[in-house]
């Protein structure tokens, strides 16, 4: 998650399996070197952020919208191309998706149901705004960051698979409420 707080529900978009576990390597990599364990300690599963709030939702608000949403989309593909991390506090390392048509065109159809059901959307989720990114470690300590970046450098970089699910989840822990397979048009809700 990109958000600053430490509880909240997000919308991540899932890729597919062989995509999934490029990404668990890393984590891997940086867990066995001590460099960060957070995303493994709080359940999450590789995605991308489409949307996040630190605001209580009414879940059902979401469902309706994200099972409309992809109804109407493909699995696509996708491309980690570079890695790189954001200037802030928390010291982010992440993954870089080559910032696709169908990617872009997903987030932006998402974030205009969500304003239209009046859910406000933080400055950081809006069109135009949004940096697509797969988290790869958070809080890093800032005198292992280029080691991390060292680390992260023997991914062989692109990785490349496809979205295949989306799922809102309520964190911390990252615990999921429902998710929905792209391409689905008989999308029924898996509830977790």
């Amino acid at each position: 998650m990109s958000s600053s707080s430490d509880e909240g529900y997000a919308i991540e978009l899932y890729m597919d399996p062989a995509l999934e576990n490029q990404v668990l390597k890393a984590w891997n990599v940086l867990a066995r070197r001590q460099i960060s364990t957070e995303l493994i300690e709080i359940g999450s599963r590789p995605h991308i952020t489409l949307f996040s709030t630190p605001y209580l939702l009414e879940p059902s608000k979401l469902e309706s919208i994200l099972k409309t949403l992809t109804s109407k989309f493909d699995p696509f593909s996708l491309s980690f191309s570079s890695i790189s991390s954001f200037s802030n506090d928390n010291n982010t390392l992440f993954l870089s998706p080559t910032p696709s048509i169908n990617l872009l065109n997903f987030h932006s159809n998402l974030i205009d149901s969500i304003v239209k059901e009046g859910i406000e959307v933080s400055d950081e989720f809006l069109i135009g705004n949004w940096i697509p990114h797969c988290e790869v470690a958070n809080h890093v300590p800032k005198l292992r960051i280029a080691e991390a970046f060292t680390l992260l450098r023997d991914l062989k970089l692109p990785v490349t698979g496809y979205a295949v699910d989306v799922a809102l989840v309520q964190f911390n822990p990252v615990r999921e409420i429902f998710s929905f397979v792209l391409g689905n048009n008989s999308n029924s809700i898996i509830e977790n």
